[in-house]
């Protein structure tokens, strides 16, 4: 034992005097490491003091450290790059996937989107409500494609892109106030609602994937936001404030509005697939983002002009719907419930056979195991 010790007291001795010739704080000192006491210690059993200092560690041991950020725990506030990388168009958030399979949208086919882009229906005024309504539906129309810069050749994209969120964000205003208004309605009569408050809590809910689904592809600026607070804080009481006198015209107002939409989007595709076009450079090689090719079933090699093509066909269904609805009696049962049924039976099928949306587009016919050979 005391041969050992004795080695032991050279060897702190020696690390001692190398320590005083390095610069102060140069150096992290570990404690030591411990040694078990036996009665025998070899004399070549040292106790180590470990020294670092980067690539010139005395034992060249670096430390096996990995900053917080660097690691895969989630951080709260989602601040971490993979957890920002994860907001992409090519992927979904992690709780995004099973929330849109209890959407049931309408799986467009191309036959239904061909049909709808060479006719866009647009109803003739008839009644003083409905001249009313038209007035000022496109009165608002001709000063949003002043604002926005919109124009049906050419037109820029960066025009294109704000004019799309300002109008899926007030788009989605209508019909989850008009499903308020029928709910609360309901609630106070004690009767029935007949089937309409799904079909336009359907409606809104619709909007709204379309404006998340485009707000995948661009990102909304200042003057954006300020026009979509705008839209939302001045059309909101107004169309409530009409819906509770007469609303028919507030559906009259909505089917007007849609007709609008669609011969922006019926454009916008036509410019996407016009070679030398803006749109055309900019969009045409666009892959779908991933939340729309949940949404409505497409194929993993879904184009971007794909998902503006089923947006298109919404905004038609809706077009329609509105117009009917503003035909008939707040208590007559809604002719719609059906379709729904069948939409919802549509989706679930191709989910289960793997099957994707047959849109027109070769990159997107047949099955997705297709499509990947």
């Amino acid at each position: 034992m005391s041969s050992a010790a004795a080695v032991l007291r050279a060897h702190i001795a020696r690390s001692r005097n190398v320590g005083l010739s390095r610069a102060a704080g140069a150096f992290a000192f570990r404690a030591p490491v411990a040694v078990r006491c036996v009665d025998h210690v070899s004399p070549n059993v040292l106790l180590q003091r470990r020294w670092h200092s980067g690539d010139r560690s005395l034992n060249d041991d670096k430390p096996n450290l990995t900053h917080f950020r660097e690691t895969l725990q989630p951080h709260p506030l989602r601040a971490k790059p993979h957890q920002q990388k994860s907001a992409d168009r090519t992927s979904m958030e992690p709780d995004e996937k099973p929330i849109v399979n209890l959407m049931q949208n309408h799986i467009w086919s191309e036959k239904e989107i061909d049909e709808r882009l060479a006719n866009l229906y647009q109803h003739r005024p008839r009644t003083a409500s409905d001249r009313c309504m038209h007035g000022i539906m496109y009165t608002l129309y001709k000063g949003f494609n002043f604002i926005t810069g919109f124009k049906p050749v050419n037109t820029p994209v960066k025009a294109v892109e704000w004019r799309l969120i300002v109008l899926e964000s007030f788009a989605g205003v209508p019909g989850f106030m008009a499903a308020m208004f029928r709910h609360f309605r309901s609630l106070r009569t004690l009767q029935r609602d007949h089937g309409w408050i799904h079909t336009l809590l359907e409606e809104a809910e619709n909007e709204r994937m379309h404006l998340l689904v485009c707000m995948k592809m661009f990102k909304a600026g200042f003057v954006t936001r300020l026009l979509v607070i705008g839209a939302q804080v001045t059309m909101t009481p107004f169309l409530a404030a009409i819906y509770m006198v007469h609303p028919m015209a507030v559906h009259r107002f909505v089917g007007y509005l849609e007709e609008t939409a669609c011969v922006t989007y019926a454009n916008i595709i036509d410019q996407v697939q016009t070679p030398g076009t803006p749109l055309h450079e900019a969009w045409s090689g666009l892959p779908a983002p991933a939340l729309a090719k949940a949404y409505w079933k497409l194929s993993d090699d879904a184009m971007w002009v794909d998902a503006l093509k089923c947006m298109f066909a919404d905004e038609s269904n809706h077009r329609d719907v509105n117009h009917t609805f503003a035909t008939m009696a707040s208590d007559d049962p809604n002719p719609f419930v059906e379709k729904h049924q069948d939409s919802a039976a549509h989706a679930w099928r191709l989910e289960m056979e793997g099957g994707s949306a047959d849109i027109g587009c070769h990159k997107t016919l047949g099955t997705k195991a297709q499509a990947q050979k």
